[in-house]
């Protein structure tokens, strides 16, 4: 939808469960109930550009929201989800340490560079704030929304899976790592 992008972003947001019933085809429907449910705010889809400092910094500071060893400083529980880079992290490394590599096109994403981006609009932030990025540039509103673009999708590409791109890799840690509480006696399946 945006070839003209060079990383799209989501903070990490989910408000419901996947979906894991199938109906009499095999297949697990995707309705416009769900999709609200996933979703309940139909944010609009913006548009910035950032360093590849800013990406680096960003992206080490949405690690420590989720792997934190301080319980204080995790904020949700989602690794934040992209398209356009890839890295590989250690979870339980200390905060400016948990990134081993980023990738763009193959290459080293380079510090003094300039990325566009694409995210979605929350309420409220700043003008040069995208996803949780401050000091954006060329910050701008599409006329698309998370919903539209949703469904745009779904229209084309009848039958989607839910399996993951394995854009980010995590080294110290088994890639099915679903919480980032350890020492305990149980295990989520």
């Amino acid at each position: 939808k945006f070839p003209e992008i060079d990383i799209a972003l989501s903070n990490g947001f989910r408000f419901c469960q996947p979906r894991s019933t199938p109906d009499h085809t095999g297949n697990i429907p995707i309705t416009s109930g769900y999709i609200f449910d996933m979703l309940p705010v139909d944010s609009t889809v913006r548009t910035a550009r950032i360093t590849g400092k800013q990406l680096v910094d960003w992206l080490e500071k949405e690690l420590n929201n989720v792997f934190a060893k301080n319980a204080g400083q995790r904020f949700g529980g989602w690794v934040v989800k992209f398209k356009g880079i890839n890295v590989t992290f250690k979870a339980f490394e200390e905060m400016g340490r948990r990134i081993q590599s980023i990738t763009f096109k193959g290459k080293p994403v380079e510090l003094d560079a300039t990325y566009s981006i694409l995210a979605c609009e929350r309420e409220g932030d700043p003008e040069d704030m995208l996803c949780r990025i401050k000091n954006v540039t060329n910050a701008k509103n599409t006329t698309a929304t998370l919903h539209k673009v949703m469904r745009e999708y779904l229209t084309e590409h009848k039958i989607v899976t839910p399996t993951p791109e394995r854009n980010a890799i995590i080294v110290d840690a088994p890639q099915t790592l679903l919480t980032q509480v350890s020492g305990v006696d149980y295990v989520f399946k």
